[in-house]
């Protein structure tokens, strides 16, 4: 099969086995594409294909931050690298009841999300004290494909990207109403699927073994807060 690294070759690998003309069909393949990543995303939501990070500045006296990441979905964890210190996630609940109106600055060291997706924001305790850079670990959401042939393959890694195109052709037979055939497709597009979330499960290759607890113990990421909380256990 061709290189399928840009969203206009599997439109084009799409069309080749419809027998259709790509440029007739782009807007209706790029909707198949679009359901294609919400599907595996969902087959697939927490696993690393999904985790990316991203680092955001932080100003003083500024308590919520609504530039989140255009593919931000669920947050992993925020460090402040520079103070050494992993902030702990309330819930907006939690957080309220804890510190509601607390102004006074600080490095932040707790932190909740208010809202969803993109469109949420996060709320940092203290308040910043100074200007200061936040890492974010979080999970993307799918993407929504458009018109553009050169956009880059992001839901599932280059070695199945025939997903894409089996569920393309899958949605092109049925509607050309050939069931008996798509639902033959539709096989090899689950196989697959399942193939590569097996595959993504296992992050890594190296052998493992069994650590004392003493190699657990002490991290360098301190939490006064969390230990305020729920005690330093």
């Amino acid at each position: 099969m061709a290189n399928l690294s840009a969203v206009g070759s599997v439109r084009e690998e799409i069309a080749s086995q419809l027998n259709e003309v790509e440029s007739d069909n782009t807007d209706q393949y790029n909707t198949w594409l679009t359901q294609c990543a919400r599907d595996i995303h969902g087959s697939t939501a927490g696993l690393p294909i999904w985790q990316t990070s991203a680092d955001r500045t932080l100003s003083s006296g500024t308590r919520l931050y609504t530039n989140l990441p255009t593919d931000f979905d669920k947050m992993n964890s925020i460090t402040y690298p520079a103070g050494d210190i992993k902030l702990s996630f309330l819930s907006p609940e939690e957080f309220d009841v804890f510190q509601p109106s607390a102004t006074e600055g600080g490095n932040p060291t707790i932190y909740t999300i208010r809202g969803y997706g993109a469109d949420a924001g996060i709320e940092y305790y203290p308040v910043p004290g100074s200007s200061l850079t936040v890492h974010l670990d979080y999970q993307k959401g799918p993407p929504t494909f458009s018109a553009g042939s050169g956009q880059t393959i992001s839901a599932v890694p280059a070695k199945y990207t025939d997903l894409l195109v089996m569920y393309g052709v899958r949605q092109g037979l049925r509607r050309k109403g050939m069931f008996a055939e798509s639902r033959e497709v539709n096989l090899e597009y689950e196989t697959l699927k399942q193939k590569m979330v097996t595959d993504l499960m296992e992050q890594t290759t190296e052998p493992r073994r069994f650590r004392s607890g003493r190699e657990f113990t002490g991290s360098a990421y301190d939490d006064p807060v969390k230990n305020a909380i729920w005690g330093n256990n």
